[in-house]
Parts: C-alpha cells; sequence; structure tokens
C-alpha cells in the first residue's frame, strides 16, 4: 500500500476514539469525587474542632482568679484532650480571648487532601470558633439527702459525701462573686433537725397527736382507741420536727401563730442527727456539713423535699432565700434517697406517703423550682421520676461509685454557662 493511502486511512479510523476520550474524562472526575470527599472530611474535621473548643470554653468559663497564661494552658489541656493527635487534621495553637461577659476560643487546623492534590491542593486550612457566655444568673441550690440508716451500706454515705463535696468545688469555681451561688442542706429521715436553738420559736408546737400508733383500752370485743399522744418536753428535746398536720404538711408558708395546726410538731423519736443548714456562700462550712453527715433511721421522703422547698422560699421558716426572679435567678433542689417510704407522722403506708411525696413535688414545681432526683439503686423509681423537673433530671445508679459522675453531671449544669455561638 501507498504511504500517502495508508497515512489517510489512519486518519479516517475512529475506532479507538472511545477509550481516549474516556481516559482524557476519567481525570477530572476522578478529581471531582476526591474533592467531593475532601470537602466532607472537612466539615467533619471542623465539626469536632468546634466541639474540642466548646469543651475547653465551658471548662475555664467558670474559673476565677487566672492569669490570661493560666486560661490559655487549661483551655489548651482541654481541647487537646478531646481533639486529640490521632484525630483527622492537624490543628494549630488555640486563641483565647477572656472577658466579664465571654470567653472566645478560635483555632485553625491543616488537614491532607486525598485526589485534590492531582490539581494542586495538597491541603486545606479549616477554622472553628466557640463563643462561651457566662449567663450572669445567680443561683440558690438545695441539697435534700437522705441520711437513713440503709445509706450507710454499700459505701452509700461515704460517697455522697466525696460526691456532694466534689459538686460543692465546682459551684465554688463557678460563682464568680460571692454570693451568686448559694448552698443549703437538708439531710432527712422521718424527721428533719432544725436544731434545739430554736425551741423558743412560736412556730413550734410541743404537744400533739399521730394515728399510725394508737393506744386501747377495754375487751377485744369492745375496745376503744385514740391516737397517740406526744408531749414532748423543750428540754429534752432534740431538735427535730415531723410533719405539720395536713395540708400544711406539703406547704412551704409560714405557721399562722393562731392556728395550731400550721405549726411544726417537736419529736426526738426518729431525730435525723444532722441539723440542716440555709443557704450560704459559705464554702467551708458546707464542706463540713457534708462531713458530718450520719446514717439514722427510716425514710419519709416528704418531709426532707418540702423543707428543701422551705429553704428556697423567701419568708419561710429558718429561710434567707431570695425573692423569686426567673429572669435573674435559678432555684433548684437535688434530691437524692435510696430507699422506699416507711414512715412518717400519719401512716407506715408505703403508698399513703408516696401519694404525699407526688402532691408535693407537683407544688414545687408549680413555685418555678426545679428538681433534680437521684435515686441510689433502690426506691420508688417512678416517684422520683415524675419528681423531677424532666426526664433528663432523673438519675438511678446501681452503684454508689456512679454517684461521683451524676454529681458532676448535674454541677456542670449548674454552673450556669451555655454555648452562645
Amino acid at each position: 500500500m501507498r504511504t500517502g493511502a495508508f497515512f489517510r486511512r489512519w486518519m479516517s479510523d475512529t475506532r479507538g476514539n472511545y477509550a481516549i476520550i474516556f481516559a482524557l474524562t476519567l481525570i477530572p472526575i476522578l478529581v471531582a469525587i476526591g474533592g467531593a470527599i475532601d470537602i466532607s472530611q472537612a466539615y467533619v474535621v471542623k465539626q469536632r474542632l468546634t466541639r474540642a473548643l466548646d469543651a475547653a470554653g465551658l471548662a475555664v468559663a467558670g474559673q476565677t482568679g487566672l492569669t490570661n497564661a493560666q486560661i490559655q494552658t487549661m483551655a489548651q489541656a482541654y481541647f487537646n484532650a478531646n481533639y486529640p493527635a490521632s484525630k483527622i487534621g492537624v490543628p494549630g495553637t488555640i486563641s483565647v480571648t477572656s472577658t466579664e461577659n465571654n470567653v472566645n476560643l478560635t483555632v485553625a487546623a491543616e488537614m491532607p487532601t486525598s485526589l485534590m492534590g492531582l490539581v494542586g491542593i495538597p491541603k486545606l486550612n479549616i477554622s472553628a470558633s466557640s463563643q462561651i457566655t457566662k449567663m450572669g444568673k445567680k443561683i440558690e441550690v438545695v441539697l435534700v439527702l437522705d441520711t437513713t440508716g440503709s445509706m450507710g451500706s454499700s459505701n452509700k454515705l461515704s460517697t455522697l459525701k466525696t460526691a456532694a463535696k466534689n459538686l460543692l468545688t465546682t459551684l465554688q469555681a463557678a460563682a464568680g462573686t460571692d454570693g451568686d451561688i448559694k448552698v443549703a442542706i437538708v439531710p432527712f429521715a422521718v424527721d428533719v433537725n432544725v436544731g434545739t436553738a430554736y425551741k423558743n420559736e412560736t412556730w413550734l408546737k410541743w404537744t400533739w397527736t399521730t394515728p399510725k400508733t394508737q393506744t386501747c383500752s377495754g375487751n377485744w370485743w369492745n375496745q376503744t382507741c385514740s391516737d397517740k399522744e406526744y408531749d414532748i418536753s423543750k428540754n429534752s428535746w432534740k431538735g427535730c420536727v415531723i410533719d405539720r398536720d395536713q395540708d400544711y404538711d406539703i406547704s412551704a408558708t409560714m405557721p399562722i401563730t393562731v392556728t395550731d395546726l400550721s405549726r411544726y410538731p417537736a419529736d426526738n423519736d426518729d431525730c435525723a442527727p444532722v441539723t440542716l443548714m440555709p443557704l450560704t456562700s459559705d464554702w467551708t462550712a458546707l464542706t463540713s456539713k457534708i462531713n458530718a453527715l450520719a446514717a439514722n433511721g427510716n425514710t419519709n421522703t416528704t418531709i426532707g423535699l418540702v423543707w428543701g422547698w422551705q429553704m428556697l422560699t423567701q419568708g419561710a421558716v429558718l429561710s434567707n432565700a431570695a425573692a423569686p426572679n426567673p429572669t435573674k435567678l435559678d432555684k433548684v433542689i437535688v434530691y437524692l434517697t435510696d430507699g422506699d417510704n416507711t414512715e412518717n407522722r400519719f401512716t407506715t403506708s408505703q403508698s399513703a406517703i408516696d401519694a404525699r411525696m407526688s402532691a408535693a413535688c407537683t407544688k414545687v414545681k408549680a413555685a418555678n423550682i426545679q428538681i433534680y432526683t437521684i435515686r441510689v439503686m433502690d426506691g420508688n423509681e417512678s416517684l422520683l421520676k415524675g419528681c423531677a423537673t424532666n426526664a433528663s433530671m432523673y438519675f438511678s445508679v446501681t452503684a454508689a461509685s456512679q454517684l461521683t459522675t451524676v454529681f458532676d453531671t448535674i454541677a456542670q449544669t449548674l454552673s450556669n454557662l451555655r454555648i452562645s455561638k
């Protein structure tokens, strides 16, 4: 074949064009796919960076008395813990700016690309930021703590003391200004101990009756029974009070001096050994009160909750609480118990005492008081879950060792910080 004819035939042959065209278009297709993967990965990196910044910001925002260098060191440590070197992307040093009201954090990271490197983009620069706002709300917290005999078993009371003191430490750090956060402590069993120093107060009554223990006389076919009468001597009084007459027993109102039904009956039979402590920001005294807790007696959950409510009610007995102001002040009860109700002033029926507790819970929440409830291994789960402000504020632990985590979680929430950006 002549050379010219062969060349013209070769030029007109189109049988291999599709393979050439596919080969030429494959590269941009792969680059586009690789780009989509890289961009998706960059989005994940940005999310992780932001979460790590949030954790660092929350850690330092509640701290007081730290220098800028100390704030930077602490924030970097929390960031590194939440964004370790094994994560995708290589972050630089975070930038922290702390003001009276906010903590602002930023960071940049480099992420190596995959197929985007084919078109000269070997890495992507990713930045993230976070702002933590110190809400500025004040807070009043009451720790209502079961100190019945069962709390002395399975390391419950000793672990509770450690967990509660950790909570106090967190709240003290978050307070900022002294008095912004105040805490009260109400230990309870069947009674609550207010202290013998109040024996001359008009809101106490020394003679009262109880239907749960009756005195009967006569033959079995012709008996007459009367409620057991108590007549407590001021000089022998241990400082405890039992439930008021119904329906004052689920009320935070101040006793009416002309109405004996509204006064607090003095009691010695099942006296909680440690006195309550009204709201204070004396962190040393609060810690000492926690250390002094001791286990004794039967369970009356209602009286503990009601006295916690009273500590948060302005004008109630022994209360130094501020007036309600939801925009500037949060009022919170952290309530812990480890058992079913066994006894109150009126009955030894669990269901009857549970009903009083449920009614009290409804009233406390209606007073705009937040309730956290903690069930320690035993107790009426339905009652305690229903008493909490919402499901996320109810905790049930199967071992005392879990209390530390529960109290840490509550303490972090009570630090009154929020992520604003």
